[in-house]
């Protein structure tokens, strides 16, 4: 059946038909008789035919010439309505005994109401109705599912993603299948499972399948497995599968996710102090795992395990209602706190493909940044002397001075695809008042709200900070110019982007203090 594709549905008459019409393509005529109830379920606008539900209706089809006998209104007539609606439509479940054939109708009173009602009742969503539809649409398609078999969807490793590479082979390809699928209103699946070997490998490929729409049950499991046997037996016909071993996931692609906003870095600039600010808001909310201290693991720390992988495992739709106080007219928007995207080049093609994301980066005074990077775990080894003589040899300090070079990311991230007014920098010093709220609501399209007045402190002083303070203060002046290097570096254009996305440029990037001035005034700080 698979050569007549859609336009099966189109041999449908409602009514008396010529049987002559049936007779190219390799086509069978055939007639019977549907209880207005069954047009009912599957929304037939011919449903209006009827004067009433005991009026039965003539319909006449042409078929594939295998699918005669009950396999008409068993099996061919529901996928033929089916396809009215194109392939992405729900399943019909078979007419039963609210359909008979015209000889039969003659034979008796009609068509058995109460019968009929009960089994659509029943047969609605039935497991071997799913299974029936799943298996017709395959067969009618199968040129199509076949071609989109196989393709690796493993996590990749970084290193060996470049240009014509075998694992970036086998990334385009993956990608690929997964984007004909979806146009095809297919459903692309994750298949894992083991071989049975001395090897014992293990396997995840993707597999198009057609696109139910229904819940997940055990004859749905069990079509889907003899679905992976049957390509592998033709495509990799040495591989012998662990049937146990088996597990089918629905994949989505990253830039699905359904995420309005994100706290993208600056890392140890206050992120978290600034997550907790607009999770405040009521038609602002934070993904977020509840136990994490820094309020981040979006949906199950995802950016973290698949930074490597384009397809990941479907989640279900955020949802629910505006938080106390929020206009139940408006959307509560969803966003994330991830910082480390920011800093390499996997994260920024993350952020490019999310598309509607607006982007959030805060930076701090560049000498707090360096003492919060340095003093995140409580170790004297990168103290000032060391990140000074950072990369000298027997230096035991390897610190990230690369991270806080945010014009250089922000740019990649516009060569990457993001459009300027997708990304908002803001400074810490900054960020006081109900002006600096508003700025960032309105960025975020979020309105006004009832929330926090002041940006939340999160956390308290850093171990060892009055003594990281006193070593910096008395740094000899040869230390603090490669200091002062490393700070010229770090605030190279910072000054344009929070100009370009309309906020204030404090005095500490306009007029920046001696480095010595500065960690005299924080040594002193710390001592009270």
């Amino acid at each position: 059946a698979g050569g007549h594709a859609s336009a099966l549905w189109e041999t449908m008459v409602f009514g008396r038909s010529d049987p002559a019409r049936c007779n190219d393509n390799g086509l069978t005529f055939q007639e019977m008789f549907l209880s207005p109830r069954y047009l009912a379920v599957v929304a037939a606008p011919e449903t209006s035919r009827s004067g009433g539900w005991h009026e039965v209706i003539l319909i006449s089809v042409c078929i594939p010439s295998l699918c005669q006998g009950a396999a008409v209104a068993g099996l061919a007539l529901p996928r033929l309505l089916e396809w009215r609606h194109g392939k992405a439509a729900m399943y019909h479940p078979s007419p039963g005994p609210c359909a008979v054939a015209p000889t039969d109708l003659t034979e008796t009173l009609g068509i058995d109401d109460s019968a009929c009602m009960q089994h659509l009742s029943k047969h609605i969503f039935l497991d071997s109705c799913i299974v029936a539809v799943y298996a017709w649409r395959i067969f009618c398609d199968a040129s199509f599912f076949n071609a989109l078999f196989g393709a690796q969807i493993r996590s990749l490793p970084e290193d060996d993603l470049g240009s014509g590479s075998q694992f970036a082979v086998h990334q385009e390809a993956a990608l690929m299948h997964y984007s004909r699928c979806k146009e095809g209103a297919g459903s692309y699946m994750g298949m894992y499972f083991n071989g049975i070997s001395e090897s014992a490998a293990g396997y995840a490929l993707g597999m198009c399948v057609p696109s139910l729409q229904t819940t997940w049950g055990a004859s749905l499991e069990q079509i889907m497995k003899y679905r992976l046997g049957l390509m592998m037996s033709s495509s990799f016909p040495d591989v012998e599968i662990d049937a146990d071993s088996v597990k089918a996931t629905e994949l989505m692609h990253r830039s699905e996710l359904q995420v309005d906003w994100a706290i993208i870095g600056l890392g140890r600039s206050g992120t978290t102090s600034l997550a907790a600010w607009l999770d405040s808001h009521p038609r602002l909310r934070l993904i977020r795992d509840e136990s994490d201290n820094f309020r981040e693991g979006a949906f199950d720390y995802l950016f973290r395990r698949s930074l490597l992988e384009h397809l990941i495992p479907r989640v279900a739709p955020l949802g629910g209602p505006p938080r106390p106080g929020g206009r139940r007219s408006r959307i509560v928007q969803h966003g994330i706190k991830e910082p480390n995207l920011l800093l390499n080049s996997r994260g920024r093609q993350i952020l490019a493909e999310m598309k509607r994301t607006k982007l959030l980066i805060i930076v701090k005074n560049w000498i707090d940044w360096l003492k919060s990077v340095a003093l995140f775990v409580p170790t004297t080894a990168c103290f000032p002397r060391n990140l000074a003589t950072h990369g000298e040899d027997g230096n035991p300090c390897d610190f990230p001075f690369e991270k806080a070079h945010v014009f250089e990311h922000v740019s990649d991230l516009e060569l990457k695809g993001v459009a300027r007014y997708r990304i908002k920098v803001v400074h810490l010093n900054t960020l006081q008042g109900p002006g600096a709220l508003q700025r960032i609501t309105a960025f975020l399209g979020a309105g006004n709200g009832t929330m926090l007045e002041e940006l939340p402190r999160e956390g308290d002083m850093a171990q060892l900070e009055a003594e990281f303070w006193q070593e910096f203060s008395e740094l000899p002046s040869e230390l603090l110019i490669r200091l002062e290097r490393r700070r010229a570096e770090a605030l190279f254009g910072v000054d344009t982007l929070l100009r370009r996305t309309g906020e204030p440029v404090p005095e500490s990037i306009l007029h920046p203090k001696p480095l010595q001035q500065e960690a005299s005034e924080r040594r002193n700080y710390a001592k009270k």
